[in-house]
């Protein structure tokens, strides 16, 4: 079954203007774009066949006549639907369908903008001198939200496919890396320590626990990556207390607290807050200074942005060079020995999601500061 998001597509509807005064504007002259549907269908197959891409759709993809019934029906729900929500479920399974034939979007676009053109043929020709600003002004809003959401529906189910692929290699991944894992534990109990293939063993079994962990980082992405964020107050000392009680005793690291007390409340997806700041805290837990093991995380009000809060996590772990920075936020890019380069990445995939931003700079001095600017209620 398809989900449609219709709380969506009717905030499109209104953010166009299409309302009851246009529609209503609109009535006396439904009847003649409907009248002309058929030649509407005919006029698309003629422009479209002559497009080499678009007419290998139409000579051997479809069931012949079969695209000049659907797009005069499109045409005639245009003009009856008043953009009802059955009209809504109807464009977004279109979006969905142009996915599963892999039609390229801009075909899709290009079409939209045949029928405009056409619908201004029709203004031109039959709506009076008076009223064809009107006319042509609410046909263009028409046009302007069946692009919309055949647009949405389009990305919306093609991130979706993609996303599926990766989650299926990924999980039959970690399976295989499981069982591997075990089957090289199992060997590894059956030989003493002093035995050269022990060694050779462990490397294998830590190499495999990478890998197993880098697995679930990935699924980790693809679920953010898939909800939509529920945006809402979060207390920033509650949510840094429950992650760091995630880590247990973090025996000999220091971790120092100071928020600001107009700057405890930031605006985000709780879900979405804690993955990131586990991710973040755990690389400074990774990157701290042996000799020096101390965490510093502060909360302030931005004094260059309005409405924001900007949060410093500070270690004194070796400062990364200028040219890694970027790098850092790369998948799969780590400098640590058994990271596995998508903390960082998720951390930044989430403070985008949720109108944040995130950096990495080298601190005054020595160690490094990663900065989360987020939205303040």
């Amino acid at each position: 079954m398809i989900y449609i998001p219709y709380q969506k597509l009717f905030l499109f509807k209104e953010k166009l203007g299409i309302n009851e005064k246009e529609l209503k504007t609109l009535e006396p002259f439904r009847e003649i774009f409907i009248k002309r549907r058929y030649d509407f269908a005919a006029y698309m197959y003629d422009f479209f066949l002559k497009i080499p891409e678009t007419a290998m759709y139409l000579k051997h993809y479809e069931t012949p006549g079969f695209l000049e019934k659907a797009w005069s029906y499109w045409f005639e729900s245009l003009f009856k639907s008043d953009l009802d929500k059955e009209f809504m479920g109807y464009l977004w399974r279109i979006g969905v369908r142009h996915v599963e034939i892999n039609l390229d979007q801009r075909f899709s676009n290009l079409g939209f903008s045949v029928a405009r053109q056409f619908c201004q043929q029709i203004i031109a020709s039959d709506v009076p001198i008076d009223k064809r600003s009107d006319i042509s002004s609410i046909v263009n809003k028409l046009m302007d939200f069946c692009i919309l959401v055949e647009t949405d529906a389009y990305i919306e189910s093609h991130a979706r496919c993609d996303m599926e692929i990766v989650r299926g290699i990924a999980d039959r991944i970690r399976n295989k890396i499981t069982v591997i894992g075990g089957n090289i534990k199992r060997l590894q109990r059956q030989i003493g320590t002093s035995d050269p293939a022990y060694d050779i063993y462990e490397s294998l079994i830590t190499d495999s626990s990478t890998c197993e962990r880098m697995v679930v980082d990935i699924r980790t992405f693809i679920e953010i990556s898939q909800r939509d964020p529920e945006i809402k107050e979060i207390n920033f000392d509650e949510l840094i207390n429950k992650t760091l009680d995630r880590f247990g005793v973090r025996e000999g690291v220091t971790v120092d607290k100071e928020f600001d007390s107009r700057a405890l409340i930031i605006l985000g997806d709780s879900k979405d807050m804690e993955s990131m700041f586990y991710h973040l805290l755990q690389n400074s837990f990774d990157a701290v200074d042996p000799d020096n093991p101390y965490v510093k995380i502060s909360s302030y009000l931005d004094p260059s942005l309005p409405h924001r809060i900007r949060i410093e996590i500070f270690n004194t772990g070796v400062s990364p060079k200028k040219e890694d920075i970027d790098k850092l936020f790369s998948p799969f890019f780590t400098t640590k020995t058994f990271g596995t380069g998508f903390g960082l990445a998720i951390s930044r995939f989430v403070a985008r999601k949720n109108y944040g931003k995130l950096s990495i700079n080298p601190a005054n001095g020595k160690g490094t500061v990663v900065t989360i600017t987020l939205p303040a209620p």
